[in-house]
C-alpha cells in the first residue's frame, strides 16, 4: 500500500510541473513585432510579418538580425561567444540577448500597448 501511494504521489507531481511547462513554452503565442535595444536603448522595431534582414549597431560591436516566415535570428554577430546566434529562430519570449554586444530582442504580441497617456 505504501509504495502505490508513492508511485500517485510523484506521479501526480509529475504531471503537474509537465502542465506548466507545457503552458509555459508550448502556449506561447507568436510576437507581432520585436523590439531591438541596443546600449540600453530601443533603436529598432521590427515588423516579423515581413521578410528582411538588419544590421544593429552597438559600442561593443554589431549583430545581423534576418526575419522570415513571422520568425527572428540573429544569424551573425561580432561577439566571441556567439550564444546568441545559437538561440535559433524565435517568434515569442524568451528574447534574444547578447550580453558582449549588449544587444536584447524582446517579442511583443500583436496589437499590445506600450503604455497609456491620459
Amino acid at each position: 500500500m505504501k509504495t502505490k501511494s508513492w508511485i500517485l504521489l510523484f506521479g501526480a507531481v509529475f504531471l503537474i510541473l509537465a502542465g506548466i511547462v507545457a503552458w509555459q513554452y508550448l502556449g506561447a503565442k507568436p510576437a507581432g513585432s520585436a523590439r531591438i535595444y541596443a546600449d540600453g536603448r530601443l533603436v529598432r522595431t521590427v515588423d516579423l510579418s515581413k521578410d528582411g534582414a538588419y544590421r544593429i549597431e552597438s559600442a561593443e560591436g554589431w549583430n545581423e538580425l534576418t526575419v522570415r516566415d513571422g520568425r527572428l535570428a540573429v544569424t551573425a554577430a561580432s561577439c566571441p561567444d556567439g550564444d546568441c546566434v545559437r538561440c535559433g529562430w524565435r517568434s515569442a519570449d524568451p528574447p534574444i540577448v547578447c550580453l558582449p554586444n549588449r544587444v536584447s530582442i524582446r517579442f511583443t504580441e500583436a496589437g499590445e500597448l506600450d503604455g497609456v497617456v491620459r
